[in-house]
């Protein structure tokens, strides 16, 4: 028995349903008389329970024979569906099927597909056999396979084979799947064959692979590498491209590998937001960030991903690819960097297409030219022309760029508005690889202020900058080419220097700004004053040179100094209304009397004008050989003083001060006296004046005043009667160095009293700067030294010098002492002075008294004290303290 597809009945041969059907019957028959026998007793009712009986198997087999022939209708109707939807299937089908008898491989169907795969006639695959059909390398394996299924070790087998056509076209490359059908009621044994074409799949295959491949090399190409991670198993994977992005060494990457891990710590939290918005809402993740390579660097990348959801919508996958920016970013920060070069550049840069149309400018071409962008775009810079420039300028400057790439010099060119100003330019062809030139590169930079400054430095190496007068130099110059004109011609001529006077009272009492107003006004007064063909120049601050040409004998020279002098007393107004008149001295230098080269006649010039200083303000003098004896003899006098300072020739003689009304000695004046090894003593009127002029008058009142002290301080340690010490004090002394602090070093380092240090100054120093005097004379008078004004009645005389300075005695000059008693004015000017010095309540003491007569007249006058060669002449420490000796 056997059965066929699910829900067919079961199939039974004729026979045995024959004998089950007798048997069936015999044992109700049986089985049932029995009963009956057993259970009825009543013949007739017996009888009718017997017809009962049998009326009941009748009917009973009766339904269960139209129930067998309705499912024996059913089955042959479902086996025809099933017989007719395999050949459907078999007709229809993609694949090839076929039916093979295990013996002898003699096809026993096939369907239409695999016919025409074998390019065989469905009538003419009956005559084949299957294994003709078998690649030759192929056939002894699919016997091995063959014996398994026949042999029931394998129920199927299934394998890529070729499938050889009969018409001798390609092999056919098959899935073939192999299954043994057993025997059925209609059928045989036989095997059943299913051949699936793996033509397309190879082709789809090798297209995915082409494809996967494509990818590879597109990742690799640009650089970049792609991640992907499983959300489920929370793994990533990672390309080999993304392995080299890591600089990792092994084959795939570590599995628990956490990406954002890697990010930097100050990018990190940006990051892991981005990728959670993107897993969350759904939309593309975009990020640069920098990431940790495996070898420890760090490197900016650039992630671009998205996440992918399965059919339920919930995230199931984020990949993506990672990008490296290293090259990108460098190159954008080149760029800035070379934008933010060309912003600030302070040459303008202007680039030009290989047409010459400008294509972009920097900020300065705008703030130099006054062209916005926007008008200077497409345009040919030939806009810039100024016309100073002939076509062969250009011609030439455009042969050097074609001809070595490259021009650079000076050009002049025009702004928007019109003006036209000098630039230096450089201009550059560039070029690409086949050497055409792609652009123009000019570069330039506005030169006019480097003009103008270049202009004025030549004007100042000729010209001073506040008088614009031609300076010493220019001036030696053009005198040195005039002299050798007046040689070959025999003219005479004369360098006058105009030195101006009380210069420096109009700086310190107007500022140097009034001061450099009224040297302008003398300039320009001397300038309108000079004849045609004469030159000027200034050679210092309060100096100006004249050359007089063309003069016939000295007179000429005398007339144009007296005209120059005129000219240059004309006083200069304030804008206050205020005069102010400085005036000049003049020394004249002739040619060729005095000198014959430019820097001797100056030097005579400027050697006479000490002469025209000495005769008083606005005159002027003539050179002559002993205003240049006189110069070198002050220069040697400067420096044999320095060095007899610093060799100790200096020495201090004193001068006794006696009381007239007791006759004793109260007072000495130090005078200072020059011990010279050679010339023995020098006075002090030859080095004095030279001392003041150089700056020497500074160490050297130092040094008098700490030796007066320490000599009063050996004199009272010795017991000698105390006197007070006068030391003389000059006025550039006060200007040079601080006198009270001098004057307090002295007194503690030697220890004498402040009383008995006398100071003495002349009116002069008290009217040049009396507010800062004043002060000076206060902190004096807080060290207890005494104030004397020497030579009272020679200077300004003025009372309110007596009463606003700390003062305390007056000296009367000793040329009112000289000539009394003969002469009356004399002795009127001395006895104002000491009634004067009386009502001020004023010490007064007379010098230069030589003469008994003026002793009795100071002393009926009512004076305090004298000094003169009556009682001594100056005399060595020694010498005076043996007169203090012998008068105590």
């Amino acid at each position: 028995m056997g059965s066929n597809a699910p829900g067919a009945v079961p199939r039974i041969a004729p026979w045995w349903g024959m004998a089950l059907y007798l048997l069936a019957g015999a044992v109700w028959v049986a089985v049932g008389d029995g009963l009956l026998a057993h259970w009825v007793q009543d013949p007739h009712l017996l009888a009718r329970w017997q017809t009962f009986k049998g009326w009941l198997y009748v009917a009973f087999t009766g339904v269960l024979a139209w129930w067998l022939l309705t499912r024996m209708r059913s089955a042959e109707r479902a086996r025809s569906a099933l017989a007719q939807e395999r050949v459907q299937i078999e007709r229809h089908a993609p694949v090839g099927i076929a039916r093979v008898e295990p013996a002898g491989m003699r096809f026993l169907s096939a369907n239409e597909r695999l016919c025409a795969w074998l390019e065989l006639p469905p009538q003419a695959i009956a005559q084949r056999h299957f294994d003709e059909l078998v690649a030759p390398d192929d056939r002894a394996s699919a016997q091995r396979q063959l014996q398994q299924l026949l042999s029931g070790q394998a129920g199927h087998f299934q394998g890529e084979r070729l499938c050889l056509r009969a018409g001798g076209g390609p092999p056919l490359p098959v899935l073939c799947t192999v299954s043994l059908v057993p025997a059925a009621q209609d059928e045989p044994a036989h095997l059943l064959c299913v051949l699936q074409d793996m033509g397309e799949i190879n082709a789809a295959r090798a297209a995915l692979a082409r494809s996967e491949n494509i990818l590879r090399l597109a990742l690799d190409g640009s650089g970049s590498g792609m991640w992907d991670w499983d959300l489920a198993q929370r793994r990533i994977t990672g390309s080999q491209g993304l392995l080299r992005l890591l600089r990792y060494l092994g084959p795939e990457l570590p599995r628990g590998l956490n990406l954002l891990r890697l990010v930097h710590p100050e990018d990190r939290h940006r990051l892991h937001r981005a990728v959670q918005r993107a897993i969350a809402a759904g939309v593309s993740f975009d990020e640069a960030a920098r990431l940790q390579r495996f070898d420890g660097s760090y490197c900016w990348f650039q992630a671009r991903g998205q996440c992918h959801r399965d059919a339920q919508g919930r995230p199931e996958r984020f990949s993506g690819i990672l990008t490296d920016l290293t090259d990108l970013r460098t190159a954008e920060e080149r760029q800035r960097l070379a934008s933010t070069v060309l912003d600030n550049a302070v040459e303008g840069v202007v680039v030009a297409d290989a047409h010459a149309r400008i294509l972009s400018i920097n900020p300065v071409v705008t703030r130099v030219l006054g062209y916005t962008e926007e008008e200077l775009l497409g345009r040919n810079p030939r806009v810039f022309q100024s016309g100073r420039h002939d076509k062969a300028f250009y011609e030439t400057m455009w042969e050097a760029v074609r001809r070595t790439g490259h021009w650079q010099g000076e050009i002049w060119n025009r702004r928007k508005n019109g003006e036209i100003f000098p630039e230096r330019m450089s201009l550059s062809a560039v070029r690409d690889a086949q050497g055409a030139v792609t652009h123009y590169v000019c570069m330039f930079s506005d030169i006019s202020q480097e003009k103008a400054q270049h202009q004025r430095l030549e004007f100042l190496s000729q010209c001073d900058s506040l008088t614009g007068l031609p300076n010493r130099a220019w001036f030696v110059e053009q005198l040195g080419q005039a002299l050798c004109q007046a040689q070959i011609h025999g003219e005479q001529m004369a360098v006058l220097l105009l030195n101006l006077d009380r210069f420096k009272d109009v700086n310190d009492s107007y500022g140097h700004a009034v001061g450099d107003e009224v040297l302008r006004h003398i300039t320009a007064q001397v300038c309108m004053s000079l004849r045609p063909g004469d030159l000027v120049g200034r050679m210092a601050g309060d100096e100006i040179a004249v050359l007089a040409r063309n003069l016939r004998h000295s007179d000429g020279a005398a007339a144009v100094a007296q005209h120059l002098i005129a000219a240059a007393s004309k006083p200069w107004r304030t804008p206050d209304g205020i005069e102010v008149v400085a005036g000049v001295s003049v020394g004249i230098s002739m040619f060729p009397e005095h000198a014959r080269t430019a820097d001797l006649l100056l030097q005579g010039a400027h050697s006479a004008v000490y002469g025209a200083k000495a005769r008083g303000r606005s005159a002027h003098c003539f050179f002559d050989e002993s205003l240049i004896q006189a110069a070198r003899e002050r220069l040697g006098i400067e420096a044999r003083l320095r060095s007899a300072l610093a060799q100790g020739h200096l020495r201090l003689y004193y001068q006794p001060q006696v009381d007239i009304a007791t006759g004793r000695i109260v007072g000495a004046e130090a005078l200072l006296r020059w011990l010279d090894p050679e010339e023995g003593v020098i006075s002090p009127a030859r080095f004095i004046s030279v001392a003041e002029t150089s700056g020497v008058i500074g160490p050297l009142g130092r040094w008098v005043m700490r030796e007066a002290c320490s000599q009063g301080q050996r004199w009272r340690q010795a017991g000698l009667p105390g006197i007070r010490l006068a030391v003389n004090v000059s006025p550039y002394q006060f200007q040079l160095t601080d006198v009270a602090a001098c004057a307090a070093q002295a007194l503690e380092d030697s220890g004498l009293p402040g009383d008995c240090l006398e100071l003495e100054l002349t009116e002069s120093a008290l009217a040049e700067r009396p507010e800062a005097m004043r002060q000076v004379l206060q902190r004096l008078r807080t060290l207890g030294v005494r104030i004397s004004v020497d030579d009272f009645g020679t200077g300004y005389s003025s009372l309110a010098h007596l009463k606003r300075f700390p003062i305390d005695t007056l000296k009367i000059d000793r040329g009112f002492i000289r000539d009394i008693p003969d002469s009356a004015d004399d002795m009127a000017i001395s006895e104002a002075i000491i009634a004067m010095g009386r009502s001020l309540g004023l010490a007064v003491l007379a010098e230069g008294v030589e003469t008994p007569e003026q002793l009795a007249f100071l002393r009926a006058r009512g004076c305090d004290s004298y000094q003169g060669y009556l009682c001594s002449r100056p005399v060595p420490a020694e010498q005076f303290g043996a007169l203090l000796q012998a008068q105590g």
